[in-house]
């Protein structure tokens, strides 16, 4: 079983939540904020997501994420740019920069075009070539909790909820 951490906000928790299952027979989602991180002991992670900005310490999110594969992370916050220094993991980066390798190519009211700029190895081993899909936007989610979904749902299909 693979786990796989979420550092965000409990608001896009419950956003993400509603995208996402928590777990399927291969995968489970942690969801860790301010509140429930220092609990967090002996799990390695694969995947480590690094979305809206936590109160949590540098040194608490740097031994999350030294011993994950993946590091998804919002590239468009600089605070999580200083992470990266001296990691040696699979690194994929979103936001609305065109470096990104997951951005978005145009949005609209109730839809979202998400570009894969570069091919990713996903755990399973299978290779995601460059591609661009649509997203409908539901409630209120933001572009970037939906581009969060779209990585972590290319990553690891079996759990989209939709």
């Amino acid at each position: 079983m693979s786990f796989i951490g979420v550092l965000t906000t409990a608001k896009n928790e419950n956003k993400l939540k509603h995208l996402l299952k928590e777990s399927s027979s291969n995968n489970h989602i942690f969801y860790l904020h301010k509140d429930n991180v220092s609990n967090v002991r002996n799990i390695t992670f694969e995947t480590i997501l690094i979305g809206k900005p936590i109160e949590i310490s540098k040194e608490k999110v740097r031994s999350l994420v030294q011993k994950a594969n993946y590091l998804i992370l919002n590239s468009d916050r600089k605070e999580n740019v200083e992470i990266l220094k001296e990691l040696n993991l699979n690194l994929i980066t979103y936001g609305l920069n065109s470096k990104c390798t997951i951005t978005t190519s145009s949005i609209g009211e109730e839809q979202m075009m998400i570009c894969l700029q570069r091919g990713i190895e996903i755990p399973s081993g299978k290779m995601i070539e460059p591609q661009e899909f649509l997203l409908k936007i539901e409630n209120e989610e933001d572009s970037y909790t939906m581009m969060e979904f779209a990585t972590l749902s290319l990553l690891y299909p079996d759990l989209k909820n939709k």
